[in-house]
């Protein structure tokens, strides 16, 4: 069974091995929390705090209060990709990315796990009563803009992320229409 779960520190090894090859990989890392320690067993465990804090809007540097979810294959013991789900679109991160952020580990790309990702963390966002969801792509990203567009999503408008220069395709997604 594929499933959400909550980050948790009893994955360090199989969270190792999806970051391991991902890193190998050599493809952009997204959501944020990726770009946390995860080396080892005591800097991976301090990542989980600082995930749950950010969630509890504690600690957070400044991070808008999310929550991090892990797509877990059960059968396999292997996670595939995650989640994040802002509670409040606020700063330049709420502006271009919108309330949900996923990823997919490279060797698990184009088999619908994107997809399924997105849906079940769109479930989570509506949970929180965010009742008109935003996301956004590079609008190179192709799979990812397919991906929204599956998803349910209406295209709003193209943003230019300043760090890099590169266009933005942001969606959303009224739960109240």
């Amino acid at each position: 069974m594929i499933k959400l779960i909550k980050s948790s520190k009893e994955y360090y090894i199989q969270y190792k091995d999806m970051m391991d090859e991902w890193i190998d990989d050599g493809s952009r890392l997204a959501p944020w929390p990726l770009y946390l320690s995860y080396e080892n067993e005591e800097k991976f465990g301090k990542t989980i705090e600082y995930i749950e804090s950010v969630e509890q809007g504690i600690n957070s540097d400044g991070r808008p209060q999310s929550t991090t979810y892990w797509l877990y294959d059960e059968e396999n013991d292997r996670i595939i990709g995650l989640s994040n789900i802002r509670h409040k679109l606020v700063g330049e991160v709420g502006r271009l990315w919108g309330h949900i952020g996923y990823g997919v580990r490279p060797s698990e790309r184009r088999k619908g796990y994107a997809t399924l990702l997105l849906k079940e963390a769109m479930k989570e966002a509506e949970k929180l009563g965010i009742n008109k969801i935003y996301v956004g792509a590079y609008s190179e990203n192709i799979g990812s803009c397919k991906t929204i567009e599956k998803c349910g999503f209406t295209f709003d408008e193209i943003i230019i992320d300043e760090g890099c220069g590169k266009e933005i395709k942001k969606y959303f997604l009224d739960y109240e229409i």
